[in-house]
């Protein structure tokens, strides 16, 4: 229909009226109406139609005035384009996968190139540990953010596709030709410490880890790439006043685990050892924050944080180089909920490896190493020369342990996650502090809303 203009009869009359007496204003009414409609805004038209039901807007017609720019594929995504408070929380957010590649079964030997057994028993010990294999696989040349300059991980990467892929023994060029670079006071040729060359070898990693980013980043940040998600785990320390009870906690990183097994007759009482409370008294007393004055004190280490990978360094060596020689019993199985603070998860774990040293000091003598292949099965890796044997757990020599977290524990780990972070204040186990956690939105929740995707690491 047509809805026509407002032009009625009354307001003709008036019009009309007004001006009788001239002619040349008399009553035209096709003109008037005509003059008077243009002053009109144009008529609204109604046209029948049918409708679905539902609001249908036309596609392409509707453009909001504050949209944003599309990235292409290929486009990274800017800082200035990340949603406002989203920020890196970790240098491999993924979580770890503990299975073993597929083409993985068990290495082949290698071949002593000059004193090189130290070298060799501790790569023997890293290419039959399933996670860290399938790490240094994944990490392709392309990707790697060193552009010239020794990269760990790729020349690992090597070692580990010709060891699994040959049968025949090789010499590890790409380790042994750039041993000072992993090691500046290493020496070619010259015997070496098989636990300091793999302490070298794992910080070696890391900083093929941290290549790219910037040299001062947030300590927090640097324990966030996957050698430390495999190998770290944090010691606890706290002393406590014998006069108020007031705890004080620090917490330490660690990439393996050293204990002293002086008079100690298995790994278990090396272990209590360590985590057994000191008395800090007389001229040891320990200030107190609260009390404000020196008191008597006790003083205990325990394991806050297990790895998924455990590395175990038994001291035979005293710092004058005297070896401890008497035999050490050590489990195939190990379960560290006894030695792990109050309330965090105490994983078990499997022996898979075992480096052992023959001779008097930690610089003479040869090393050689025990492993555990994807089938289940173990093998003596001394040099070259590569030969079954039986679960190793009668060595007088063992020098390190490597044990890996089983399977099926991941639950228990994420929910032990919540006690993790080191509190705050120090009243961090009163009341106050677990109200105050109580009504706290938990961090990954809170990540969650800014848009950041939080992962759970564990053992699959």
């Amino acid at each position: 229909m047509m809805l026509a203009s407002p032009f009625l009869q009354t307001s003709i009359s008036m019009f009309s009226s007004q001006h009788n007496g001239d002619d040349s204003h008399q009553y035209r009414p096709s003109k008037d109406m005509e003059a008077f409609n243009i002053l009109l805004p144009p008529p609204i038209e109604f046209i029948e139609g049918s409708s679905s039901g539902t609001l249908a807007v036309a596609e392409g017609k509707y453009e909001p005035i504050n949209v944003s720019p599309k990235l292409s594929k290929a486009e990274p995504l800017s800082s200035s384009s990340r949603p406002t408070g989203a920020k890196v929380t970790s240098l491999h957010p993924a979580a770890i996968d503990m299975t073993w590649p597929a083409t993985c079964k068990r290495s082949s030997g290698l071949y002593n190139s000059g004193n090189t057994c130290f070298l060799n028993s501790a790569l023997q010990c890293l290419l039959h540990t399933p996670p860290l294999l399938k790490l240094v696989i994944s990490h392709k040349k392309d990707d790697c953010r060193i552009n010239s300059g020794f990269c760990m991980s790729c020349n690992l990467r090597l070692v580990a596709l010709k060891a699994h892929t040959d049968k025949a023994a090789f010499t590890p060029f790409q380790i042994t030709n750039n041993l000072q670079v992993i090691a500046k006071h290493m020496r070619k040729g010259r015997q070496e410490d098989s636990h300091e060359f793999l302490r070298y070898a794992i910080d070696a990693l890391q900083k093929s880890c941290l290549a790219g980013y910037p040299p001062k980043l947030d300590s927090k940040l640097q324990e966030t790439t996957w050698v430390h998600k495999l190998f770290g785990g944090r010691l606890r320390s706290r002393v406590t006043c014998r006069d108020c009870g007031h705890n004080s906690d620090t917490f330490d990183r660690i990439l393996d685990l050293s204990l002293d097994i002086f008079r100690c007759d298995s790994m278990r009482d090396a272990l209590r050892k360590f985590v057994a409370i000191d008395s800090l008294k007389g001229a040891d007393k320990y200030k107190c924050e609260k009390c404000k004055k020196h008191v008597n004190a006790e003083k205990s280490f325990t394991i806050h944080e297990a790895p998924l990978v455990l590395t175990v360094h038994l001291k035979r060596f005293s710092p004058l180089g005297r070896k401890i020689s008497h035999p050490l019993q050590y489990d195939e199985h190990l379960s560290l909920k006894p030695f792990m603070s109050a309330g965090q998860f105490g994983p078990t774990y499997s022996l898979y490896g075992v480096i052992c040293h023959a001779g008097g000091g930690p610089n003479s003598g040869h090393y050689y190493a025990f492993v555990k292949c994807q089938e289940g099965l173990w093998w003596e890796m001394n040099d070259e020369v590569v030969s079954k044997t039986s679960l190793p757990t009668d060595k007088k020599n063992a020098y390190m342990l490597f044990y890996i977290q089983d399977k099926g524990q991941g639950l228990e780990a994420a929910v032990g996650q919540s006690n993790r972070a080191p509190p705050a204040g120090p009243f961090k186990n009163g009341l106050a502090a677990g109200m105050k956690k109580k009504f706290q939105k938990p961090k990954d929740i809170e990540e969650e809303d800014k848009g950041v995707k939080v992962f759970i690491t564990g053992a699959k």
